[in-house]
């Protein structure tokens, strides 16, 4: 009689277990979101470019020349305790070690270098062929979906400005839209792998699923197609 209820009992406890699992499941799936998504539905606008470019920068022509470059490099500091104002100033101050020629935020797009000159950001030969932009940390779903906005039009209007398609360099290293781990991968001259592990991070931080390069590609097309590509002139 007692091993009866003994199998009685445990047939209960796994019914249940089994019910919590799926609830907690199902919870899980309905947490998850699309980053992309969720800028859409919520209508985020990019915000305007300011521009802030400082003379102290090297000026070296790209390598085929003035105003001349192949694609942009999306880049992210890893600095959780940064700010976007903070990670300028240090850069003006180093630049001989490295500099971009923005940063991106939750709230700014700030040029600090002329775009028609190269950067260093990402190692040779890479510095000769891109424009490169940072992204600073942040910590929560509304901001980090104002950054990857802001990131993904900026993205997208430097491609219209220099007259260049829109192309995931990912898979082939030919594109023209490259994460500084793309960079390292197909070209070397670096060993850094951002922004890939931030916004792996911070996507299952804040929407319960992984962001990837792949999606901000897909939100740089949709801004793209939506640009003129007859956008001019130095910033």
């Amino acid at each position: 009689m007692k091993q009866a209820r003994k199998h009685v009992l445990w047939i209960a406890f796994l019914v249940v277990a089994a019910f919590v699992s799926c609830l907690t499941a199902a919870g899980t799936s309905i947490k998850a979101e699309s980053v992309n998504t969720y800028i859409k539905q919520q209508k985020i606008k990019p915000v305007g470019i300011t521009t802030s470019v400082w003379n102290g920068f090297p000026k070296f022509d790209y390598d085929r020349g003035y105003g001349k470059p192949e694609g942009v490099v999306v880049h992210e500091t890893a600095n959780p305790s940064s700010t976007i104002y903070g990670e300028i100033a240090y850069m003006k101050s180093n630049y001989q070690n490295a500099f971009v020629h923005g940063f991106v935020d939750a709230g700014k797009i700030i040029n600090i270098a002329n775009t028609n000159y190269l950067a260093w950001g990402c190692g040779y030969p890479g510095n000769g062929k891109f424009v490169q932009f940072e992204q600073i940390e942040v910590h929560s779903k509304g901001a980090f979906a104002h950054e990857i906005a802001n990131a993904a039009w900026y993205t997208a209007y430097l491609l219209n400005k220099y007259h260049l398609s829109a192309n995931d360099a990912a898979y082939d290293g030919k594109g023209t839209v490259w994460s500084h781990k793309a960079v390292a991968e197909f070209f070397g001259g670096s060993t850094h792998t951002d922004p890939y592990e931030y916004y792996l991070k911070s996507g299952r931080t804040f929407f319960g699923q992984a962001y990837t390069m792949a999606q901000f590609y897909q939100l740089v097309k949709s801004y793209y197609g939506s640009l003129s590509n007859c956008i001019g002139g130095d910033f």
